[in-house]
């Protein structure tokens, strides 16, 4: 029994001996060989930067921004503000060609947009673009053209545009080559206008009296709008129904255009140029006159890179049928957003900035853009490099804009192939007037 008591002892001594044995701190080893360089403490990877915003705008180059004075503003306003920008410019077909569909369709591909005043009916009407109200400050319109403002107005009353391009034409003819041809005034009406031209041309002063921009494309029913308000004709009534091939004036205007390609007044190239070819030719002092100029051409005329005519060109009054009848087309556009841009803060920022009265000045002082706020009218600087913008105040007050159609694209593709056929000669005016209610015949007023 001793032994058994003996053996348990042994038995417990042992146990505590391995229990005391694992409670035991370890301790490292020591290296027998020389240790080696210390390693790099750990660093903190710094958190990964928010991606700057972007947004994507399109809009047409402006006919007088030879120099890219649009995109500095815009590579400005990334700088500035921190928001990048994808921008496209174009021609304004192009630029069309490519919105209108995206718009139609619902699409987000833009977050600011070309916004026509020629689409200003249709688009209040389909609900493509955001109200801006939602975005601007309280009285941010305040200080700009009253009539530009309303004209971008849908009829809720609320603005869904702010105008980038004051686009008002102006009659502008070469004085220097008028009185080499007999002539101390401008033209009053348009039966001057042709008797001045062949004149010019009988003396070899110049080759023709215009160079007219009647190629077939969008701007083509621009012409025809301004010529018809130019004779008093109307296009359509108040309720949209149709008068251009009711009304005589309206027959008259084309008549005009017609002949005037028949008769040596017009380049019958005119049939192939856009606006810029006809501008061109005008520099060049290859024609005596420019019925629809844009407001910067002064800017162009002292370009001897491209113009031949500094210090002969002057603003007169459009002619018209009668003198009672001066009348010039206004085209502005402006800037919208999309109803889907996925960027709309960003897009309101973007406009907010371009059109500032601070960078309208600054536009105005490198290309001639004409301002969208009033003040600047009057601005000491910009009269003294643009005192012709005197001459300007009585034609703004006769300016009018394109018909408020909510059907204006189809009455822009009719429109331009009938009235392009008429000048080609392949169908009298009327022929051409009837042709185009034919196609337009669902939009008619029914009785």
């Amino acid at each position: 029994m001793r032994r058994n008591v003996i053996f348990l002892i042994l038995a417990l001594l042992t146990i505590l001996a391995a229990f005391l044995a694992a409670c035991a701190p370890t301790t490292t080893p020591t290296p027998t060989t020389e240790p080696g360089p210390p390693k790099a403490e750990a660093t903190t990877a710094a958190p990964p930067q928010p991606a700057q915003e972007k947004i994507t705008v399109i809009f047409p180059r402006h006919e007088a921004d030879i120099t890219g004075a649009f995109e500095a503003r815009v590579r400005e306003f990334e700088k500035t503000i921190g928001i990048q920008v994808d921008l496209t410019q174009s021609d304004w077909d192009s630029v069309a060609d490519r919105v209108i569909p995206e718009m139609a369709t619902g699409g987000s591909a833009y977050d600011v947009v070309e916004f026509d005043n020629g689409w200003v009916a249709e688009w209040c009407g389909a609900g493509w673009v955001t109200p801006l109200n939602d975005f601007m400050p309280a009285n941010f319109t305040d200080g700009m053209i009253p009539g530009l403002v309303d004209l971008f107005s849908c009829p809720d009353g609320k603005l869904y545009g702010v105008v980038w391009n004051n686009d008002t034409r102006f009659f502008y003819y070469n004085a220097a080559k008028l009185e080499a041809a007999g002539f101390k005034e401008p033209p009053r009406t348009w039966q001057e206008f042709k008797q001045m031209s062949l004149a010019a041309k009988e003396k070899g002063v110049v080759q023709y009296g215009m160079a007219p921009s009647w190629n077939q494309e969008w701007a083509l029913a621009n012409e025809f709008h301004f010529w018809t308000y130019t004779f008093g004709g109307k296009i359509v009534d108040e309720n949209g129904c149709f008068e251009f091939n009711k009304d005589p004036n309206t027959l008259a205007a084309l008549q005009f255009m017609i002949d005037s390609i028949k008769e040596g007044v017009a380049n019958p190239a005119g049939l192939t140029y856009d606006q810029a070819t006809s501008q061109d030719a005008f520099l060049k002092g290859d024609t005596l006159f420019l019925p629809q100029g844009i407001a910067g051409l002064m800017a162009y005329t002292q370009d001897p890179s491209i113009s031949k005519v500094a210090g002969q060109v002057e603003v007169g009054l459009v002619p018209g049928a009668t003198p009672d009848l001066s009348a010039t087309l206004t085209l502005p556009e402006a800037y919208a957003i999309p109803v889907n841009s996925k960027h709309k803060e960003a897009a309101w920022k973007f406009i907010q900035f371009m059109t500032s009265r601070e960078n309208n000045e600054i536009l105005a002082k490198e290309i001639g853009l004409l301002p969208i706020w009033t003040d600047l009218y009057t601005d000491p600087d910009l009269l003294a490099k643009y005192p012709f913008w005197a001459n300007f105040q009585a034609q703004l007050a006769t300016a009018r804009g394109l018909s408020k159609l909510t059907w204006y694209g189809d009455f822009v593709d009719v429109t331009i192939a009938e009235v392009h056929k008429a000048l080609a000669g392949e169908q009298t005016a009327q022929q051409a007037l009837d042709n185009m209610a034919k196609g337009l015949a669902q939009f008619e007023c029914k009785p």
